[in-house]
Protein backbone atom coordinates (compact mmCIF):
# COMPACT_ATOMS: atom_id res chain seq x y z
CA UNK A 1 0.00 0.00 0.00
CA UNK A 2 1.42 3.37 -1.03
CA UNK A 3 0.98 6.20 1.41
CA UNK A 4 0.34 9.66 0.12
CA UNK A 5 2.93 12.25 1.09
CA UNK A 6 1.79 14.28 4.05
CA UNK A 7 1.25 17.93 3.21
CA UNK A 8 2.26 20.76 5.47
CA UNK A 9 0.35 20.99 8.72
CA UNK A 10 -0.46 24.52 9.81
CA UNK A 11 -1.64 26.31 12.93
CA UNK A 12 -2.92 29.89 13.09
CA UNK A 13 -2.34 32.28 15.99
CA UNK A 14 -3.53 35.82 16.69
CA UNK A 15 -1.63 38.43 18.69
CA UNK A 16 -4.05 41.38 18.86
CA UNK A 17 -1.80 43.43 21.15
CA UNK A 18 0.85 43.35 18.40
CA UNK A 19 -1.68 43.54 15.54
CA UNK A 20 -0.11 40.39 14.10
CA UNK A 21 -1.46 37.12 12.72
CA UNK A 22 0.89 34.14 12.67
CA UNK A 23 0.71 30.86 10.75
CA UNK A 24 3.04 28.03 11.74
CA UNK A 25 3.58 25.48 8.97
CA UNK A 26 5.19 22.18 9.94
CA UNK A 27 6.54 19.91 7.23
CA UNK A 28 8.68 16.97 8.31
CA UNK A 29 11.52 18.55 10.28
CA UNK A 30 11.25 22.09 8.94
CA UNK A 31 9.01 24.82 10.31
CA UNK A 32 8.00 28.00 8.53
CA UNK A 33 6.50 30.77 10.64
CA UNK A 34 4.64 33.34 8.55
CA UNK A 35 3.74 36.65 10.15
CA UNK A 36 1.66 39.54 8.86
CA UNK A 37 4.09 42.01 10.48
CA UNK A 38 7.62 41.80 11.83
CA UNK A 39 6.57 42.63 15.39
CA UNK A 40 8.44 39.94 17.40
CA UNK A 41 11.78 40.65 19.01
CA UNK A 42 14.45 37.94 18.77
CA UNK A 43 13.77 37.04 22.41
CA UNK A 44 10.01 36.78 21.74
CA UNK A 45 10.70 34.58 18.70
CA UNK A 46 12.77 32.14 20.81
CA UNK A 47 10.06 32.15 23.47
CA UNK A 48 7.36 31.50 20.86
CA UNK A 49 9.28 28.53 19.40
CA UNK A 50 9.79 27.19 22.94
CA UNK A 51 6.03 27.50 23.62
CA UNK A 52 5.20 25.76 20.32
CA UNK A 53 7.53 22.86 21.16
CA UNK A 54 6.28 22.50 24.73
CA UNK A 55 2.64 22.47 23.56
CA UNK A 56 3.37 19.85 20.89
CA UNK A 57 2.75 21.97 17.79
CA UNK A 58 6.29 21.40 16.52
CA UNK A 59 8.89 18.69 17.27
CA UNK A 60 10.85 19.29 20.49
CA UNK A 61 14.25 19.13 18.77
CA UNK A 62 13.35 22.35 16.94
CA UNK A 63 13.31 24.13 20.29
CA UNK A 64 16.93 23.17 20.88
CA UNK A 65 17.86 24.03 17.30
CA UNK A 66 16.77 27.62 17.79
CA UNK A 67 18.60 27.93 21.10
CA UNK A 68 21.84 26.46 19.73
CA UNK A 69 21.80 28.62 16.62
CA UNK A 70 21.94 27.54 12.98
CA UNK A 71 23.69 24.27 12.35
CA UNK A 72 24.15 22.04 9.33
CA UNK A 73 21.80 19.10 9.24
CA UNK A 74 19.63 20.24 12.11
CA UNK A 75 15.96 21.06 11.71
CA UNK A 76 15.22 24.60 10.63
CA UNK A 77 12.82 27.28 11.77
CA UNK A 78 12.30 29.91 9.11
CA UNK A 79 10.60 33.24 9.88
CA UNK A 80 8.98 35.23 7.06
CA UNK A 81 6.75 38.27 6.78
CA UNK A 82 4.10 37.11 4.35
CA UNK A 83 0.39 37.85 3.93
CA UNK A 84 -0.30 35.55 0.99
CA UNK A 85 -1.82 32.91 3.29
CA UNK A 86 -4.63 35.34 4.18
CA UNK A 87 -6.19 35.11 0.71
CA UNK A 88 -9.83 34.02 0.55
CA UNK A 89 -10.49 30.66 -1.09
CA UNK A 90 -12.46 30.76 -4.37
CA UNK A 91 -15.11 28.33 -3.08
CA UNK A 92 -15.81 30.61 -0.11
CA UNK A 93 -16.02 33.60 -2.44
CA UNK A 94 -18.51 31.80 -4.73
CA UNK A 95 -20.69 30.68 -1.81
CA UNK A 96 -20.76 34.24 -0.46
CA UNK A 97 -21.68 35.61 -3.88
CA UNK A 98 -24.63 33.19 -4.18
CA UNK A 99 -25.84 34.05 -0.67
CA UNK A 100 -25.73 37.80 -1.31
CA UNK A 101 -27.51 37.47 -4.65
CA UNK A 102 -30.21 35.34 -3.01
CA UNK A 103 -30.68 37.91 -0.24
CA UNK A 104 -30.94 40.79 -2.73
CA UNK A 105 -33.43 38.85 -4.84
CA UNK A 106 -35.61 37.96 -1.85
CA UNK A 107 -35.57 41.51 -0.49
CA UNK A 108 -36.44 42.91 -3.95
CA UNK A 109 -39.37 40.52 -4.25
CA UNK A 110 -40.60 41.42 -0.75
CA UNK A 111 -40.35 45.13 -1.57
CA UNK A 112 -42.35 44.65 -4.79
CA UNK A 113 -45.10 42.75 -2.95
CA UNK A 114 -45.25 45.36 -0.19
CA UNK A 115 -45.45 48.22 -2.68
CA UNK A 116 -48.20 46.43 -4.60
CA UNK A 117 -50.20 46.00 -1.39
CA UNK A 118 -49.74 49.63 -0.42
CA UNK A 119 -50.77 51.07 -3.80
CA UNK A 120 -53.79 48.79 -4.28
CA UNK A 121 -55.14 49.56 -0.84
CA UNK A 122 -55.03 45.99 0.43
CA UNK A 123 -52.72 46.71 3.33
CA UNK A 124 -55.25 47.02 6.16
CA UNK A 125 -58.56 48.82 6.66
CA UNK A 126 -57.22 52.32 6.83
CA UNK A 127 -58.14 54.56 3.89
CA UNK A 128 -56.10 57.60 3.25
CA UNK A 129 -57.96 60.68 2.10
CA UNK A 130 -60.28 63.38 3.37
CA UNK A 131 -62.97 62.24 5.76
CA UNK A 132 -66.51 62.43 4.45
CA UNK A 133 -68.46 65.49 5.58
CA UNK A 134 -71.52 64.79 7.71
CA UNK A 135 -74.87 65.72 6.17
CA UNK A 136 -76.06 69.18 7.05
CA UNK A 137 -78.65 69.29 9.78
CA UNK A 138 -82.01 70.75 8.70
CA UNK A 139 -83.43 73.48 10.87
CA UNK A 140 -87.29 73.31 11.66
Amino acid sequence: MNALPKGPEHFDFNFPELDTLVRVEVQESDVTIRMTRDSFSPRRKRSFVHELASEGFIPEDLDWATLMGPSWGRPKVRWTVDTSWLQIDDSVRETSRRLVLGLFSASGLMLAVLMALVFTGHLGNVRVGTPPTPPAAHAP
